[in-house]
């Protein structure tokens, strides 16, 4: 009797675990499809394992997280570039001070906000986030200069991701 329970449970719960996991990326799926990018954003949420357990709310978090780490991946490029190009240092200087911006108060702010339920401020934070990678890449025309193609990408990622993020949460206002 207790074997006959078990295969009852074992069988059930193997069903039901896929459907589990369909219904979360059925959510992903319909999350992404209100984005200016479905395909960045269902590549960034079915990369991360939270996401198949995660409400809205954790989707918009995951998203914010993934603008972090495009923005700390930035600022290490910029002092990577501030070595090999003297000549655009002012321009990186800028640059880099927009990220630090992202990284120390846009992001940080925009978690708290989804984790103490008040997403409008997050999507500031985000939409922010946006704001400073285009500025950045704006910061190299008024020296004359053009951006190395490799920041022109990062800031377009960086924005890319914000935007992203701050659709997700505009779901939850």
């Amino acid at each position: 009797m207790k074997l006959f329970s078990f295969l009852i449970f074992l069988s059930l719960h193997l069903f039901q675990a896929p459907l589990m996991v369909m219904a979360d990326r059925k959510l992903i799926e319909s999350t992404c499809k209100a984005t200016p990018s479905y395909n960045l954003c269902l590549t960034t949420l079915l990369s991360n394992p939270k996401s198949s357990s995660g409400d809205v709310s954790d989707l918009g978090l995951i998203m914010v997280g993934e603008t972090r780490v495009k923005a700390t991946q930035a600022i290490q490029h910029i002092k990577s570039l501030y070595r090999s190009h003297p000549e655009l240092r002012r321009s990186l200087n800028e640059c880099a001070q927009m990220y630090i911006a992202v990284v120390k108060a846009d992001v940080p702010s925009a978690i708290q906000a989804l984790d103490g339920g008040q997403p409008k401020f997050a999507e500031d934070g985000m939409a922010d986030t946006a704001v400073e990678a285009q500025a950045c890449e704006r910061s190299f025309s008024g020296g004359g200069h053009k951006s190395p193609v490799t920041l022109t990408e990062m800031n377009k990622g960086v924005e890319n991701t914000a935007n992203v993020a701050r659709a997700i949460i505009r779901m939850l206002l």
